[in-house]
């Protein structure tokens, strides 16, 4: 499998334990649920809008990092619109990832 190929056939699971999954998902509504301005549904996932601000870039950057390591199956893209404009964070995934998505935003 070469570095461009995506991996389709993880499970639509977090490998967090219960208690750890608990801790992460208040730390997700504390520190990134908070900014969301608006949400987009997408055919296979959903589409948040954050305010530009370099803070909310790193949080955002540190959130991939972190659900990159516990939610394999998900792709994360974050574009940065110009002029420190708004920060777009699209998750995406196989089928049943938007219905584990809202669980988490």
């Amino acid at each position: 499998m070469s570095d461009t190929t995506v991996k389709t056939d993880l499970p639509i699971a977090c490998s967090l334990s219960a208690h750890d999954l608990t801790d992460r998902m208040e730390e997700i509504d504390n520190q990134i649920s908070s900014g969301v301005q608006a949400t987009t549904e997408l055919a296979d996932g959903y589409e948040f809008t954050f305010p530009g601000s370099d803070d909310w870039a790193a949080k955002l950057l540190v959130f991939i990092k972190q659900e990159r390591q516990c939610c394999r199956f998900l792709t994360f893209e974050l574009a940065f619109a110009p002029d420190q404009g708004p920060i777009t964070l699209r998750l995406r995934g196989p089928e049943g990832a938007k219905e584990f998505i809202t669980t988490m935003l």
